[in-house]
């Protein structure tokens, strides 16, 4: 079984130490969308921007990030990823979620083995769940 995680699992793990982030060892393939790595580099420089994580705590999680990234089965967000995306999609969805939904729907479409969406978003489940996607 395939995993595609978004980065508010990434966030979660780094940021918080939640230990649900173990659950993707439970699957053989993790991939995610390259814009995974934007979102959770600029997450990261706002929080220090902040004040939220010290300029030696950003170095450590960047490290520790991009280490985690290196592990992923990454998709580029493609013409194919891109169209899907400005499409419509059945629930209420905004646009870098419908960027990850997209990637996901076409890796369960083009690789036969069961895809899980692994999400923290309630509105990106609620909506893989409405595209027939299996999402924790």
């Amino acid at each position: 079984m395939k995993c595609y995680i978004d980065s508010s699992v990434i966030l979660r793990y780094l940021l918080t130490s939640c230990t649900e982030f173990e659950r993707v060892r439970e699957f053989e393939r993790v991939g995610s969308s390259e814009l995974l790595s934007i979102e959770c580099h600029r997450v990261l420089h706002r929080y220090r921007l902040e004040a939220m994580i010290t300029d030696e705590q950003l170095e450590e999680t960047v490290t520790y990030l991009d280490e985690l990234y290196g592990r992923l089965h990454i998709f580029d967000m493609t013409v194919r990823v891109k169209q899907r995306a400005s499409e419509a999609f059945p629930t209420v969805i905004g646009t870098l979620d419908a960027i990850h939904l997209a990637t996901a729907s076409i890796w369960a479409d083009v690789d036969s083995e069961p895809l899980v969406v692994f999400t923290f978003d309630s509105q990106m489940r609620t909506c893989a769940r409405s595209m027939g996607l299996h999402a924790i």
